[in-house]
Parts: C-alpha cells; structure tokens; sequence
C-alpha cells in the first residue's frame, strides 16, 4: 500500500488535451483464457491521460458446455439479429489457449509507465452492446461445488434478457413463478495490468496485485481502480463483462453481458502500492486477495488501516476501531481461486488531510 494515493497526493502524468481511441473487439485484438504478459505485441500506445473506449465480449454463450451458440440464445427467445457477431467470431476463430473462460481485449501501452509507477483506471463510462446477458452455475465451482448443479448436472445456466431502456435484466424462473426484474449495474469484471511474473497470467481467473478478475461490483462508472505497475507500458487490458453481480457471485457467473466501457488512463510516478486499492465518489476500497478468505480479510483490513492513516491522517489503532464502527467488509467473490474482500471506507464522515 502507498502513502497519500489520493489525487491531492499524486504526481501523474496525464495530458492536458487528451486524445480519444477506440479499440474494436475484433479476433486480432483478443485472446482467450489467459491473461496479457511483457511478451504481448500492443495493440495500442497512448499517452497518460488519454481517453479509450473499448469493445468487450462475454464470454457465456460460446463455451463448449453451452453448444451452439446461436440455437443458445435463439432457444432462449433471443433474436438471431440480435446476437452479437464478435462473439460469432471469437468462437470460430479465437483458439482458447488456457482454462480461463474470459475474453480479454488488449493490450494497451501506456507512455512513461514503468514498475513503481500506480497505473489508475477511471471508468467513464459504460455502454451495452446486447439485448442479453447470461448467468451460469457449473459442476465443482461455485460457492456449494458438489451440491449444484443439482442431479450431477454439468451446468445450469439461465439467459436473461435485458431492458437496457429501464436498466433492467428480466430473471425468468424455472418454476412458472411471476418473472423478476433485477436492476443493472454494468461494471467490468477484469481490469488488469501484465503481471511482473508471467507465470501469473496462465489463467485468467485468478485475481492478483496485478488487478485481472477482481470482481467488485462498485467499480462502474465514476470510480477508479489503482494498480501498481508491475512492466514497462503497464499494457493494460479489460474483460469478462457484467451488468449486474451480487457480492459473494455465489453461482460461479455474474449476469455476463457484452459491454463497451469507457476509460481514462492515468500514470502517477513514483508511487508504490503493493495491491489493488479503488475509490468511488463515496468510498475508498481496501482489496484483499487470497486463496483463503480469512487472509484475505486481514489483507483488507490492513490496507484499510492504511489508507485511513494516509488519507485522514489516524493512526492505525485507532482505525481499526473506527473500522468496527462503521467500515463494511464485503465479499467480492468466492468463486475465482484467489478469493475477494474489500473494505468500503465511507467518505461523507471523514475529513481528509488536504482539507485542514
């Protein structure tokens, strides 16, 4: 964690007139199931502070347990107009090179990044790119493996249509019970860095320092996630995109939805931050990540004792204490290997540093 990452703090080398790019999720700028590394050709170079749009593709719906995928979703009563093509073409022409589903879209090559910089992701933005979302629960994975599917299934999983007027994902239950409006909350599951050790990029599923599927669900439009840098050019990526996710994503899957999210990249020097952290306008965001979810709790809380120390200036005792007052830990996802936690820090009670 790294003292004062706020913006008040930070020294950043973002452009005064930032140039707008668009990076399109055709096959040539994507790959499947692993995770970008130093070894990566970029598809892109931009200057901090510059302003990236880019297209995204879910993953649900073209794997191989669903079938095919235009009788998936046609059964399902989607259009057949209405499916997107890029998935079309991921799946016939993408090979899926690790066990990761996810497909990821870049990656970026931020100017002037190197390791000990912090690269940060403002979301601006976010656009749907289908009338459709997916929600799925697979044999050994989830929060109850062996339990559901039930009757050894090797999936369950469950089209949702969305009413992206009214913000809305229309849950359809099996049992001929009245259909439930579910409200949409678009964010990206995977925002990530190329990690320092390539090793670590083998799978996308797994979360890490790096960022990649970390999974918390208040990160949509108008937050930031901070990441350390771990290679030069930081090459950013995005992916496994979700319109709606409760904490925890008991089942296995997010309702998963192609997206096209909006982001300004920016590099702050000379900052080190040995883990993701993120803000939104109400609170900051302590992430702890591990294997075991009890870890990753002290991990959370320790980060969050920082940022109280670096933002309003208390020590850590006595955060600790405010922690239990009015800090909540909330599950992220327990479903990705490396488990989530993070720490939401209200700000509306809090008088930062900067402002004595």
């Amino acid at each position: 964690m790294t003292a004062g990452i706020s913006s008040a703090h930070l020294k950043s080398t973002e452009d005064a007139t930032p140039t707008n790019h668009l990076v399109k999720s055709t096959p040539e700028n994507v790959i499947w199931g692993e995770l970008f590394t130093s070894e990566n050709q970029p598809i892109l170079q931009i200057k901090s502070g510059d302003v990236v749009t880019i297209e995204t593709v879910s993953h649900e719906g073209i794997l191989p347990d669903q079938g095919d995928t235009v009788a998936f979703f046609t059964e399902a009563g989607i259009d057949e107009a209405d499916i997107l093509p890029d998935q079309l073409a991921v799946k016939e022409q993408i090979e899926r090179t690790a066990p990761g589903p996810h497909v990821i879209t870049g990656p970026i090559y931020i100017e002037d990044a190197e390791p000990g910089d912090v690269l940060e992701i403002q979301t601006m933005s976010i656009d749907y790119r289908v009338p459709y979302g997916v929600i799925s629960n697979r044999h050994s994975k989830g929060a109850l493996p062996g339990e559901y599917p039930l009757n050894d299934a090797d999936i369950y999983t469950k089209v949702i249509p969305l009413d992206t007027e009214r913000d809305i994902g229309i849950f359809r239950p099996s049992n001929e019970r009245p259909n439930i409006d579910l409200p949409l909350k678009p964010f990206m599951g995977i925002m990530g860095v190329a990690p320092a050790d390539p090793e670590e990029a083998v799978n996308s599923v797994p979360p890490g320092n790096y960022g990649g599927n970390i999974d918390i669900k208040h990160l949509t439009a108008s937050t930031s996630l901070y990441l350390p840098v771990q290679v030069p050019g930081a090459l950013f990526y995005t992916g496994d995109p979700h319109c709606a996710q409760g904490n925890g994503e008991v089942a296995l899957t997010a309702i998963e939805c192609s997206l096209t999210p909006t982001f300004k990249l920016i590099v702050h020097k000379n900052k080190q931050l040995e883990s993701p952290m993120a803000e939104t306008p109400e609170a900051w965001l302590a992430i702890g990540l591990d294997e075991d979810l009890d870890e990753a709790m002290k991990k959370a809380v320790r980060e969050s004792l920082q940022i109280m120390e670096d933002e309003y200036g208390l020590t850590k005792q006595d955060a600790l204490l405010f922690g239990s007052a009015a800090i909540d830990y909330e599950v992220s996802q327990v479903v990705d290997i490396v488990k989530g936690i993070h720490g939401v820090i209200p700000k509306d009670i809090l008088q930062p540093l900067e402002q004595e």
